[in-house]
């Protein structure tokens, strides 16, 4: 089972927990000052961000993208989960890369697994294009219940195929879901998240909160690459943050034993 390349963090103390974080368009899981991407300026440093983030005893995996012409970016290549053509309620999707993306997940969960690690102490999560992944992968998941997911900046893709089929991902109703999305996100539309949760409740995941954050945009990083995709001065992202550190000692709190 070839494993996509990942920035990995080995937890502080004995690891019991393990948190899988999907990065976004263009970027790269690597920890801040190595990216070897020329996308960014900077490295957003999604690794190293998290690291402050999780409970001492959580791993961290930052799976990095292939590389692949995105449409939406008049053909560029660059680190992407799947193609992208446009950004908004009723955009053709790439449902094939979406899929196939589902599965790069699946794998690193099954790799977690298979290193002793329960499925109900793996948390997946991802910024913008990446939390759509673990967005699906979260909803599509038919094993052991997760022990939540994060999904920040994002949507749910596909997501006319959930409201018609009411037997999606029944495994994971009760996951805990931490949804978070800027109220003046230039990117991806809030609408989208709002849209999203919509969904999520209506399908029955009573267990998803919301959190949107007034005056920040495309923005949950805390580095200067957040500047870069901001366009606009906010510091709210540090309440979104704490929000995500809240949540994963909540659904991964100290083991037993």
């Amino acid at each position: 089972m070839a494993l996509l390349p990942a920035e990995i963090i080995e937890s502080r103390t004995r690891h019991t927990a393990s948190l899988i974080f999907l990065h976004g368009l263009g970027d790269n899981g690597y920890v801040f000052g190595l990216n070897p991407s020329n996308w960014l300026p900077s490295s957003s440093g999604w690794a190293d961000t998290l690291r402050n983030v999780v409970p001492p005893y959580c791993k961290i995996v930052c799976p990095n993208a292939r590389d692949m012409p995105v449409t939406l970016n008049m053909g560029m290549v660059m680190p992407a989960w799947y193609d992208l053509y446009n950004l908004g309620i009723g955009a053709k999707e790439d449902e094939s890369g979406i899929l196939e993306a589902t599965k790069e997940v699946a794998k690193w969960v099954a790799a977690e697994k298979t290193a002793g690690i329960s499925a109900d102490r793996i948390v997946v999560g991802g910024f913008s294009q990446g939390g759509s992944i673990a967005f699906y992968y979260g909803m599509t998941n038919v094993e052991q219940k997760l022990g939540g997911l994060v999904a920040l900046s994002c949507w749910l893709p596909l997501h006319e195929k959930f409201v018609s089929n009411s037997s999606v991902a029944t495994a994971n109703r009760s996951m805990p879901i931490l949804q978070c999305h800027g109220k003046v996100d230039p990117i991806v539309p809030y609408e989208l998240g709002t849209l999203t949760n919509s969904i999520l409740r209506k399908l029955g995941f009573a267990n998803c909160s919301f959190s949107s954050y007034q005056g920040m945009g495309h923005c949950s990083c805390s580095n200067v690459g957040c500047l870069f995709t901001e366009f606009m001065p906010s510091w709210n992202w540090l309440w979104e943050i704490a929000d995500v550190k809240t949540f994963l000692s909540t659904c991964l709190p100290p083991a037993n034993g």
